[in-house]
């Protein structure tokens, strides 16, 4: 299987979903979404979910328009395990995460037959959290860690918290560090090196 796999370029995208409490910026990624993440930004119950959705979609497409892919002309489809991918690019693969005011997307494009699969996760890292997690012998990192994997190798998440599915060789973890109080991780094919981890500033 490693040999099947060549080069991988991957980059992942953090913002501060925060900053999107500006009415007029808001506004502004909402009228630039597709129709899939307006949908998905009404459906979120409070304002501050509303704005993270909407500031994982906006650094969806601003990791797609870096990659030169024309969003407008991709077509989101879902496979029978509820991941979203572009049937038409089976070498790009994609994976948006939120929480609080964290946003998140990793992206990766393979030029192989394996190598595409991502998956990323951010947890704010509360005290409720941590007890929580306490009780499974479990931290805030080691579960991003479980749900990047999971995404990546669409994988049961129970499963994998239980300890009982089996375990995909070839991944690899990354954890960009940020000075706050949340944990990344991003799990794939690669190392990430740290230019390829990239913080944006919605509001400039």
């Amino acid at each position: 299987m490693a040999d099947m796999i060549h080069n991988i370029q991957v980059k992942v995208y953090i913002a501060d979903s925060s900053k999107l409490g500006d009415k007029a910026l808001f506004q502004k990624l909402y009228d630039e979404a597709t129709e899939y993440r307006k949908n998905k930004v009404d459906g979120a119950e409070e304002q501050r979910g509303r704005q993270a959705v909407l500031a994982a979609g906006a650094l969806l497409s601003r990791a797609l328009m870096e990659a030169g892919y024309d969003e407008g002309e991709l077509d989101l489809q879902f496979n029978n395990n509820g991941k979203p991918f572009y049937a038409q690019h089976p070498e790009l693969d994609f994976s948006l995460a939120y929480s609080g005011d964290r946003a998140m997307c990793a992206i990766a494009i393979a030029d192989g037959p394996l190598g595409a699969e991502i998956g990323c996760d951010v947890e704010e890292n509360t005290k409720e959290l941590a007890e929580y997690l306490d009780e499974y012998n479990m931290t805030a990192d080691k579960w991003t860690r479980l749900e990047s994997y999971a995404k990546a190798t669409q994988s049961d998440m129970e499963s994998l918290f239980y300890g009982s599915a089996k375990v995909i060789p070839g991944f690899i973890f990354s954890h960009p560090e940020l000075e706050d109080n949340y944990k990344y991780n991003v799990c794939c094919r690669t190392k990430i090196p740290s230019e390829n981890m990239i913080v944006v500033d919605f509001s400039k």
